[in-house]
């Protein structure tokens, strides 16, 4: 009893002693985390108290994680600029490899529809070309689409001059030259005619459709970015949390007979 109640006597000078050493020591030894507090405790000239400490595995492995890593910070603008590019590509630069390849293969049918339906615009242009010059001796080649409406609606020119000027006097006046003139030999040539253009004008109307889907899937990829960027940080912060609760803490009580250092090992479960 009496070795135990000197203990308890010498502990406060034992204490003293240590920081004494640790500060005439610093030069040659860094102070660790709990001599510091040791310290600040005795010169505020409190009583020793439990204090915690967080000790970390690799702080510097950390900090480079929660600088680089948290998506949005370094190379979100990268993501919004490979999505407004192609879209996809942001998808892809962040590693959502599923949701990329729903966008390229949009970006892929866009671009394959509208080159399609160029080509087919361009066939049944020439098709009508040809088919006018054959059946009503008219000249298309570099014609205005006014032109080609006028050769559709009116059997010939002469029809247009006389009837369609009266009905709108601003239409410019037509002289029968080779470059102006047109005559249907009959009404069935010149409804096969109106089909041909009105499908050459369809055509030509989906490509500009295609490339309308083409601004859609772009813009829908960058919102996509953004909504990846701003889930992506929530998560990082939540598990950053998550993990300073979940470090190595190491409590030190230099006034208590029992316990006066208690190390706890979070379990991995």
């Amino acid at each position: 009893m009496r070795v135990r109640h000197a203990i308890r006597l010498f502990r406060p000078a034992a204490m003293v002693l240590l920081v004494t050493a640790s500060a005439s020591g610093s030069n040659l030894v860094r102070s660790t985390p709990v001599q510091e507090a040791l310290r600040s405790q005795i010169l505020m000239g409190g009583p020793p108290s439990t204090s915690s400490f967080a000790l970390s595995a690799a702080p510097f492995e950390e900090e480079t994680r929660t600088k680089s890593n948290v998506p949005g910070r370094k190379h979100g603008w990268k993501a919004v600029l490979f999505s407004a590019a192609v879209p996809g590509a942001g998808e892809y630069y962040l590693g959502h490899r599923g949701r990329a390849r729903i966008f390229f293969t949009g970006e892929a049918l866009s671009w394959i529809g509208y080159v399609s339906f160029q080509m087919y615009g361009h066939w049944r242009e020439d098709d009508l070309i040809r088919f006018a010059r054959e059946r009503a001796n008219a000249q298309l080649d570099g014609k205005s689409d006014f032109f080609q409406d006028m050769v559709g609606f009116y059997t010939d020119i002469d029809e247009y001059n006389s009837f369609g000027r009266v009905a709108d006097p601003d239409r410019p006046y037509l002289f029968d030259s080779p470059e102006n003139h047109w005559r249907w030999q009959n009404l069935e040539d010149q409804a096969a005619y109106r089909a041909i253009k009105n499908r050459s004008r369809e055509a030509y109307r989906r490509s500009d459709f295609m490339i309308g889907a083409m601004i859609v899937n772009r813009l829908v990829s960058v919102i996509d970015v953004f909504q990846i960027l701003i889930r992506s940080k929530r998560g990082f912060e939540e598990s950053g949390s998550m993990e300073s609760s979940n470090r190595l803490r190491v409590q030190l009580d230099p006034g208590s007979t029992t316990r006066q250092v208690v190390v706890t090992v979070p379990a991995p479960f």
